[in-house]
């Protein structure tokens, strides 16, 4: 079978990622972020650090011997786990990093040709020598960045799709080789893998590897949180009544009829302005549960007091872990998603809306007009009251 695996020099373009990759083929980019960024991200010492408190999910995985005899303990962990798990054969792995270290979500800005609202989270692992969490597939879409160290992968060259795991593990091993490319990656460079492609990295050196993942809903997750959107909203929520029932409905008979209109109601909810409202609050949720919520600070400021700060040349910006999603607003102009709230906005928003989404900074002297609208401030006002938005003092 040919190789799948596609050696790049630079990121592709948008126009070609989605028409040669995405969904269809693997791909690394050597060098892809600059080595000054690369020291910028979250060192082994603070990722361990992370890994024993309470509130980011962590993962030690170890292998021993050449039958490979995987095992995984869950965190939070303690100082002395990390002296005793010796200088071989094992992998820490932290969820979320973009929610506690700065620095690390920073990373998110070289993939906005990928769809940022299905991100799901940058995840960094460390390992030693021989480290590997074993021959595994993913759902969805991940960027493998490498940082310090050198790791080995294992590429498939297709999707798979009646995989079996190693039975007894609480973690998905996958049950035997696969198809693959090999390839040694270090620091900077990018590896791109489709979901279903089975891989495999085994540590050469000691290593951080940042995965930044891309992960879609299932139907039912999406059918469950359009129901819950409408149970909140009882002007909308319709009752079945039995329109149309005739007495071939009778007894305990669902006629082809009555299912063909059930089906109808259900389709013509989906097909309302609610919808697209709805679904750029649904993809902007957070998917750890200590963030994500729409919550104010506990000092809000004023309209006056705001604008002044503006006026005095403090600058505003969304933090990289903050998720927008933004639709074409059937009622005009457009809807904004953030953090699984909405905002129905006018067109003239919508360049201080793009500035944002690319974690650049507004300010009075960066955007002209920005104090002629007074309804631009109230925007960004109720965004940085409950902290979508930060301030940054002038240089």
């Amino acid at each position: 079978m040919p190789s799948a695996l596609e050696i790049l020099d630079i990121i592709p373009s948008a126009t070609d990622f989605y028409a040669y990759y995405w969904n269809q083929r693997p791909f690394v980019v050597r060098a892809a972020i600059p080595e000054g960024e690369m020291t910028t991200l979250i060192s082994a010492d603070e990722l361990a650090g992370l890994a024993m408190e309470e509130a980011p999910q962590s993962r030690l995985v170890k292998t021993a011997g050449v039958s490979q005899d995987w095992s995984c303990a869950f965190g939070p962990f303690s100082e002395q786990t990390f002296n005793s798990a010796g200088n071989r054969d094992w992998s820490l792995l932290v969820q979320n990093v973009e929610q506690f270290h700065p620095d690390t979500a920073k990373l998110l800005r070289h993939f906005n040709f990928a769809p940022r609202w299905l991100m799901d989270d940058i995840m960094v692992s460390f390992s030693t020598p021989g480290g590997s969490v074993g021959p595994h597939l993913d759902s969805y879409h991940v960027f493998l960045v490498q940082g310090q160290g050198t790791r080995r992968w294992k590429v498939g060259r297709g999707p798979v799709n009646d995989e079996t795991y190693i039975e007894g593990l609480d973690l998905k091993v996958l049950d035997g080789g696969f198809d693959s490319d090999e390839i040694e990656v270090g620091c900077g460079d990018v590896l791109y893998l489709p979901p279903k492609f089975a891989h495999q990295g085994t540590t050469l050196e000691s290593a951080l590897t940042f995965s930044v993942g891309f992960l879609g809903p299932k139907l039912s997750e999406l059918y469950t949180g359009y129901g819950q959107y409408l149970s909140e909203r009882e002007e909308i929520d319709q009752r079945y009544v039995g329109d149309g029932l005739k007495a071939d409905s009778a007894g305990f008979t669902i006629s082809s009829a009555a299912a063909t209109c059930l089906q109808g109601h259900l389709a013509d909810q989906l097909n309302k302005p609610d919808f697209t409202r709805w679904l750029a609050e649904f993809f902007t949720q957070c998917s750890h549960e200590d963030f994500g919520t729409y919550s104010e600070r506990e000092k809000v400021i004023s309209l006056t007091a705001f604008e002044q700060h503006l006026k005095d040349g403090i600058r505003l910006i969304k933090p990289e872990y903050i998720k927008f999603a933004i639709t074409a607003s059937p009622m005009g102009g457009f809807c904004l998603g953030v953090e699984r709230q909405s905002f129905n906005l006018d067109e003239r928003l919508l360049p201080v809306v793009q500035q944002l989404m690319k974690e650049e900074i507004v300010g009075g002297e960066h955007f002209t007009g920005l104090f002629d609208v007074p309804a631009t401030l109230e925007f960004l006002l109720e965004l940085y009251n409950h902290q979508a938005l930060e301030f940054i003092d002038p240089d």
